[in-house]
């Protein structure tokens, strides 16, 4: 694989032509490849699905020189059922709300709101990113995180070029495109600043001329003046999906999406050959031709006339239908879900059915989920903490609280059982049907 890196791209006597290359080798890369298929797979289609074709049996008509009729049998492929599971949107958003979707806490007072109104929603949307990319980049634009996934579309996404000495970011490349024929933009971000690029007739000219991160307005004896400078490094963090770097849709994963794709689809294209009757003609000596026009005859007057030469035979039209064998597909099927949730760690609702499952059932079914989640979490947790960092804030009070799972009546008989150890507060504030914000109200009326 060819990288090129930061001191490459410095170091080229054509830089315009080293940027567009290096987009050029990106896109034709496996890791944008991968991002693009998992794009995919998270709307629900499956690209090996949408290649299916069966095979249908048809007839050509054709005249000789004599203008006698001759009919052959030809093969043909069609387009049958195409059916997708979404089966990554659905282990995708399920680890991912259940580590962020309640946002994240700091332990410093007012440093949250540093990070912008809109952070919590930012940072999930950057976790699906990182979970299907392997990562997403998150570039701090002076007040707000702005998210830069590795893919958006076949024609647009987000690259960085390495540095070769420390191996984190040294330039980072937005690119993205409306359509093929339409210009092809970039935002090359360099340590002392960024610019905006725009091809057109082969050449970058830009768009936007290259300017710091950061601009501030001062006032100096009654004068006011804009004052420019940029972070202490670049200002790009990664979030990252796993410790290994790379999408969550792996080759076991894909495998069996795709299997139990094919499988579904092929059963309806079955069920859609099944569905018609078909007849069984006895002592029927007419042409294929004679065959049409008794169907033809069978499904406009709903009747055919039999009628019999005298020699005593006589020819029958018997109604058939076929059976398609579901047994083994609905096993296979059954197993590839159980096997993509053991694979992806996953929990699966259908396990936890019954008003009267206890919290120690559901906590059991949910191990795999956690334990995966615990590397996921940690992932989160060195993004927020490098983007605190870059704004000179280094802490480590982070926390995420996890979506809970948990049979509310139990845990409220554990309270009611644990009252004599326990303050009211504490009862209150753990009593999962009273929101946190209820509990100083519901004391100040009590007169607590």
């Amino acid at each position: 694989m060819n990288i090129i890196t930061r001191q490459d791209y410095e170091a080229a006597r054509d830089k315009e032509k080293a940027l567009l290359q290096a987009v050029e080798d990106f896109r034709a890369g496996t890791a944008f490849r991968t991002a693009l298929d998992a794009n995919a797979y998270f709307r629900g289609e499956n690209p090996a699905v949408q290649r299916k074709t069966i095979l249908r049996a048809g007839k050509v008509e054709t005249r000789d020189e004599q203008g006698r009729r001759r009919v052959r049998a030809k093969a043909r492929d069609v387009v049958g059922n195409r059916i997708p599971a979404a089966f990554l949107r659905r282990f995708v958003v399920q680890q991912n709300q259940y580590l962020l979707g309640n946002g994240c806490t700091l332990g410093k007072p007012g440093l949250k709101e540093r990070l912008g109104t809109d952070f919590d929603r930012v940072l999930a949307r950057m976790g699906e990113y990182a979970l299907l990319h392997g990562v997403c980049w998150g570039y701090w634009n002076t007040c707000r995180l702005e998210p830069l996934p590795l893919c958006r579309d076949a024609l647009s996404g987000f690259l960085v070029l390495p540095d070769e000495l420390t191996g984190e970011a040294g330039l980072g490349i937005q690119f993205w495109q409306l359509a093929p024929d339409r210009p092809l933009y970039l935002r090359l971000f360099e340590p002392d600043g960024v610019t905006c690029l725009c091809r057109r007739s082969g050449r970058l000219t830009p768009v936007l001329h290259k300017r710091p991160y950061l601009r501030r307005r001062v006032s100096l004896l009654e004068e006011e003046h804009w004052e420019e400078e940029n972070w202490p490094r670049l200002p790009l963090v990664p979030f990252w999906g796993n410790p290994e770097h790379r999408s969550e849709l792996t080759p076991a994963i894909r495998a069996k999406i795709d299997a139990y794709d094919r499988i579904l689809s092929d059963f309806a294209d079955n069920l859609d050959r099944a569905n018609d009757v078909y007849w069984v003609l006895n002592n029927f000596s007419g042409t294929a031709d004679d065959v049409a026009e008794m169907l033809e005859a069978i499904n406009r007057l709903k009747a055919v006339a039999n009628y019999s030469d005298g020699t005593g035979t006589s020819s029958t039209a018997e109604p058939r239908t076929i059976a398609v064998p579901h047994e083994a597909r609905q096993a296979a099927l059954q197993l590839l879900e159980k096997a993509l949730y053991r694979d992806w760690m996953g929990l699966d609702t259908a396990e936890l059915t019954g008003g009267s499952l206890t919290n120690v059932a559901i906590r059991a079914a949910t191990a795999a989920l956690d334990l995966k989640t615990d590397r996921y979490e940690w992932e989160a947790f060195r993004f927020v903490r490098g983007l605190l960092r870059l704004l000179g804030e280094d802490t480590d009070a982070i926390r995420f609280t996890r979506r809970a799972i948990a049979n509310e009546s139990e845990t409220v008989r554990d309270i009611a059982a644990m009252r004599g150890d326990i303050d009211r507060r504490t009862a209150l504030r753990l009593n999962p049907y009273i929101q946190p914000e209820e509990v100083e109200d519901i004391l100040f009326a009590a007169g607590d």
